[in-house]
């Protein structure tokens, strides 16, 4: 599996490294835009991440935009619904049923910072990636 986590604050990005390298590839990366440029090059090169770990609040592009531009791009790309990268967006702003509501289904999940490994790892089993 590979995982591309994404946010702006290094403490934050290297626990989430910390937290997932046992189980997949791992890709860094500190904003929005930075999260296009890795998702295209992924696909480029027939590797997509399985799944986006999606901070919210970023500089240059934030979560919502980049996670708005990810969807269109797979829509091109003729990707379908079921395998489409999961996301679980990061932050922490904790109001996760305002949150997920406005996402009209595009996020798979919402956790709250700091992050718990065993809730993360727990929900990335509840998408289906882990088993």
């Amino acid at each position: 599996m590979r995982i591309l986590i994404a946010d702006d604050e290094s403490i934050n990005r290297r626990i989430l490294l910390e937290m997932l390298a046992d189980y997949a590839d791992c890709d860094v990366v500190v904003n929005g835009l930075e999260v296009i440029e890795a998702f295209t090059m992924a696909h480029e090169q027939k590797r997509p991440y399985e799944l986006l770990c999606l901070d919210i609040m970023m500089p240059v592009m934030d979560g919502c935009e980049a996670l708005m531009q990810i969807r269109k791009m797979e829509t091109v790309m003729n990707i379908s619904p079921d395998d489409r990268v999961k996301v679980i967006m990061v932050t922490a702003v904790d109001r996760p049923n305002e949150i997920l509501q406005s996402y009209n289904g595009d996020c798979s999940a919402y956790m709250i910072k700091p992050i718990n490994k065993k809730a993360l790892i727990n929900q990335i089993k509840e998408i289906g990636l882990l088993k």
